[in-house]
């Protein structure tokens, strides 16, 4: 269901920014935690996540290390896009986990379940449910 990412690309996205913008920021220094809220999107090269509050953890070099994300959750990555109403990301595995009626498409495939983990660099979704079946609708590719 999903396609190979190129190791360029994978690289490229490592050394890229995380640019945020929302309607509204706090920042706690001494936790090392910003809470965005309001129209939140986050982008960091060709992966966009948008959401209503994001807090974001930074780690000791200020580098973002992990997001949690709630209302809305939309991201979206090249031919692929993912909702839930919660997310978290995880910069160490390249992780987003998306939560509560969770939904991944690439092209016109889907994958739905409670829960979703999608590992970025591998293209990889992991679909869980505990209130309902998981749920994959798979098309035929398309001759060229």
């Amino acid at each position: 269901m999903l396609t190979a990412y190129s190791q360029e690309k994978k690289e490229t996205n490592k050394k890229e920014p995380v640019v945020i913008t929302a309607d509204k920021l706090e920042y706690f220094n001494k936790d090392k935690i910003a809470i965005y809220t309001g129209k939140v999107e986050a982008i960091k090269g060709n992966i966009k996540l948008n959401a209503d509050m994001m807090k974001i953890f930074l780690d000791d070099k200020g580098d973002v290390s992990k997001i949690i994300a709630t209302g809305n959750v939309y991201f979206e990555q090249e031919n692929k896009w993912g909702k839930g109403k919660e997310a978290e990301y995880y910069k160490d595995k390249n992780l987003i986990i998306l939560r509560k009626d969770a939904e991944v498409h690439q092209d016109k495939n889907v994958v739905e379940g409670d829960e979703i983990y999608y590992y970025i660099d591998e293209e990889k979704a992991i679909a869980t449910s505990k209130t309902k079946r998981v749920r994959s609708i798979i098309f035929p590719k398309e001759k060229q």
